[in-house]
């Protein structure tokens, strides 16, 4: 046996391991069952049943490579190690994310990624929609938090220039009261979460407090919403592109809301608080269950409150509890899922306010 494994040429080994293995791994992923979602990257994933056999339009040959990518055996594993590498050789950014001091992820969003046009667009439908409805019209544009937080940011790492794009709305939107949130927000690492691109309580909380000068309401420290902790194990999105487990769990954290409160989400009853969403991976969904097209909020306690229009996209989720006890109704709208004419939703509701709240980059 020794004798005929001299005689075997070296390079024929090579080669049947060449050819061999990417045969054998391609029959282990072809004959496994397919994963359909990645809890750690928080995303459906490629199944065999979403492969085109289109060989001429090319639809094949992307849809078989994306399927193999996603089926690979031991995925998570392999990619929680090449992040830890990453991590240990200080790479400033992996999978879309900046690694920031003391670990913490920030979304990366170049001035390329952003649809000036598309958001100056979003401005100037707003704005007809304050001129045509009369309705007190606010916008409270959210500031990323590699905007708030630059000096936690990689040296030298591309972002999007946030005061131009804001000055250039601000000029669309005349008809209508702007929050400015940048000042408020600036240097505060505790106003944004690690892993995650939202604001957290604390943020949203200062949000609450601009929200209340912007409305000339008087300001004391019982307007300040109470928090309690709903998870001591939250990660969020940037933390599913830089899965490694020397980035330390963090709070997850709500106002405390009345009871009694009645929510309706698309057409059914759900509570403002989720606590089955505790238990998956995508956590912030404890805030109303995730997005919805429509979502009203009604306070019996608010005997003669106002109706309050929101165009919102997931930051005013947590936003949300800060003003549940401000208004006897709230209707929040979230336009990627709910397709109506928001003016004259505006009239039928008898709305006595409207509101944007969203982030600077998703006005559109």
């Amino acid at each position: 046996m020794k004798k005929l494994i001299n005689r075997i040429n070296p390079g024929i080994i090579c080669i049947a391991l060449f050819i061999g293995f990417p045969l054998i791994l391609t029959e282990v992923i072809l004959f496994s069952a397919d994963r359909s979602f990645s809890e750690n990257e928080n995303r459906t994933l490629t199944t065999a049943a979403d492969v085109e056999f289109d060989i001429f339009g090319g639809k094949f040959q992307d849809g078989l490579e994306n399927y193999l990518s996603d089926q690979f055996p031991m995925r998570d594993e392999l990619k929680g190690a090449e992040t830890n590498f990453k991590l240990r050789f200080g790479s400033g950014s992996i999978g879309g994310a900046y690694i920031g001091d003391g670990h913490r992820l920030f979304q990366r969003i170049p001035d390329s990624d952003v649809d000036r046009d598309k958001c100056v667009r979003y401005a100037e439908r707003i704005n007809r929609i304050a001129e045509s409805t009369g309705i007190e019209t606010y916008v409270m544009y959210v500031p990323s938090a590699g905007i708030s937080l630059k000096s936690s940011m990689p040296y030298g790492a591309p972002m999007y220039d946030y005061d131009s794009l804001y000055d250039s709305l601000t000029r669309k939107l005349k008809s209508v009261h702007m929050i400015d949130l940048r000042r408020a927000l600036a240097n505060q690492p505790e106003y944004y979460y690690s892993t995650d691109h939202h604001w957290t309580a604390a943020g949203a909380a200062q949000a609450y407090y601009e929200w209340r000068v912007a409305h000339g309401r008087e300001i004391s420290d019982k307007d300040s919403p109470e928090i309690f902790t709903a998870s001591r194990q939250f990660r969020g999105t940037l933390w599913s592109r830089v899965p490694s487990e020397s980035i330390p769990y963090e709070l997850l954290q709500a106002p405390k809301i009345p009871e009694g409160l009645q929510v309706e989400a698309d057409g059914r009853e759900i509570e403002l608080y989720d606590y089955s969403a505790l238990k998956t991976k995508d956590k912030y969904n404890f805030f109303e269950g995730g997005n919805h097209g429509i979502l009203t909020v009604t306070n019996p306690e608010v005997k003669k409150g106002t109706t309050l229009l929101i165009l919102k996209d997931s930051f005013a989720n947590s936003f949300l509890p800060c003003i549940v006890n401000d208004y006897a109704k709230i209707i929040m709208v979230d336009e990627r899922y709910a397709f109506i004419d928001v003016a004259q939703l505006a009239t039928d509701c008898h709305a006595d306010e409207i509101a944007v709240i969203r982030e600077i980059i998703s006005a559109g």
